[in-house]
């Protein structure tokens, strides 16, 4: 038991670190779209990322699910019989993303052509297609290696991936002078360089087949988790083609842009998230003070993502002055709003294990609910506001979204948030985060050094006395031991 915490622990670290670094990396790439890429390029570049990551989804059939529930069910009585269902696995999820890419071929002028509105077929919707076939076995096989424990190597693969798509990005576009073609080429090869490790890879796991039995079988577990997990890539993509599709390529760069920004506080949530989760577990097992440990905890954890939103608010805009063109500059309005939605999500983050500690059917429906509201909302603010429209939309699912899981979870196992409290810091945060719409205007005639000088100022004395009065009893709190 006491081994298993601790590659629990390892593995946790090892994932947390890898998944900051490549987030990292992708935002290093920012500065280089908005200074040599026009708007309407780096639409382009947005708009295929969301659609590649929809069908990659779809393709996968989400198997990497069922891959970690039958990988423990047979990993050891039934060796052959599990290569015979990981096999049959790999060998439908390429027949199938075949099959799929050659409908899509034939139905160019009903789907592609929506899909891709205002981007050439020839190099942007080829290059798409060419990811799209290549991923889905590269997730298969990252799934495969999670279920093994291999944290390592999932991670290098990853790590891998991400590093030959930025490293090939930047060549191509600065370069040999490559616009957004060059970013989706250097995406297909990146994507070429998994498959042909996963392949490699899963040589000896698997035995090349297509079992009936085990089909029906793979397809019973994993067809109900669809709705799920299109669901939730909905809540998070669907923006950027409804942008492309109801306004233009450069509205969608400029949403895009503001929203990378904002999503800085999600990197943050993803790394204390993959802490959290395991500390969680062992709350609930282990001590007879989970409850108002956990609601202690998340109170914290809170009010650190509200202080960073509110850094990465007030400073969004000198930041886009300094790593971006001109025409980029209006994308600091999306910013506030982003960043309060992923505080939002934050929140969200602390509650939502109990999902999987119950074993619920809920947490899918509530998905799906999600995913029709964002849309929703969306169709009717895009119209209406633009990419600003998109930004309102985002954070008001997400508010949604959050309330209704919040609400279910407790009825599942309650836990004494100080919900009163929480919405208090929140509430606040977004005032303080929602200050620049009404002052940057003024202060953009004075020196850009002293204003950035003044707000780190300020910052750093609101931060540093948020810091003083939480981060010790949250220290405290963490290393609590069966009471």
């Amino acid at each position: 038991m006491k081994n298993s915490k601790g590659k629990l622990a390892q593995n946790a670290a090892i994932y947390s670190f890898f998944t900051l670094l490549q987030r990292g990396l992708g935002f290093f790439l920012l500065p280089v779209y908005t200074t040599v890429l026009a708007t309407s390029e780096l639409g382009i570049i947005s708009t295929a990322t969301a659609i590649i990551s929809f069908m990659v989804i779809l393709f996968g059939l989400s198997f990497k699910g069922a891959t970690t529930f039958y990988y423990y069910e047979y990993k050891d009585n039934q060796k052959e019989y599990l290569k015979k269902i990981l096999g049959t696995s790999v060998s439908t999820i390429l027949l199938f993303t075949f099959f799929g890419i050659g409908v899509l071929l034939l139905t160019k002028a009903w789907i592609l052509d929506w899909l891709f509105e205002n981007i050439d077929f020839y190099p942007y919707v080829i290059l798409s297609l060419i990811s799209i076939f290549l991923q889905p076995i590269y997730f298969f096989y990252q799934s495969l290696l999670k279920a093994k424990q291999e944290a390592k190597k999932a991670s290098f693969l990853d790590f891998g991936y991400f590093g030959i798509m930025v490293g090939l990005t930047l060549i191509f576009i600065l370069g040999f002078g490559f616009k957004a073609e060059g970013a989706l080429l250097a995406n297909a090869i990146a994507s070429l360089w998994t498959f042909v490790v996963s392949i490699i890879g899963l040589r000896r796991d698997i035995s090349i087949c297509l079992v009936p039995s085990i089909l029906k079988k793979l397809m019973n577990y994993s067809l109900p988790l669809m709705p799920h997990n299109l669901s939730g890539w909905a809540m998070n993509m669907v923006d950027r083609i409804m942008l492309n599709v109801m306004d233009s390529l450069s509205i969608v760069a400029l949403f895009d842009v503001g929203s990378q920004i904002g999503k800085l506080i999600n990197i943050v949530s993803l790394g204390v998230n993959s802490a959290f989760a395991p500390w969680f577990f062992d709350q609930i097992k282990n001590d007879p003070n989970s409850h108002k440990n956990i609601a202690q905890v998340t109170n914290k954890i809170v009010l650190l993502y509200v202080c960073l939103a509110v850094g990465v608010s007030w400073l969004a805009p000198e930041l886009l002055s300094i790593i971006s063109s001109p025409e980029y500059y209006s994308s600091w309005r999306v910013v506030p709003l982003i960043a309060m939605a992923f505080v939002i999500n934050g929140f969200y983050f602390s509650f939502s294990s109990i999902f999987f500690l119950e074993k619920t059917k809920y947490l899918p429906i509530l998905t799906i609910l999600g995913a029709v509201v964002n849309i929703i909302l969306n169709f009717f603010l895009i119209k209406s506001y633009g990419f600003m429209g998109a930004a309102y939309a985002s954070i008001l699912t997400k508010i949604f979204f959050t309330i209704i899981t919040y609400i279910v979870s407790q009825k599942l196992y309650p836990i004494p948030y100080e919900t009163n409290k929480i919405g208090f810091v929140i509430i606040l945060g977004g005032v303080f985060c929602f200050i620049p719409y009404f002052l940057q205007e003024q202060i953009e005639s004075y020196n850009m050094g002293l204003v950035i000088l003044i707000k780190c100022l300020f910052l750093a004395t609101f931060g540093g006395y948020i810091a003083y009065k939480n981060v010790n009893s949250l220290r405290i709190l963490l290393k609590k031991k069966n009471g």
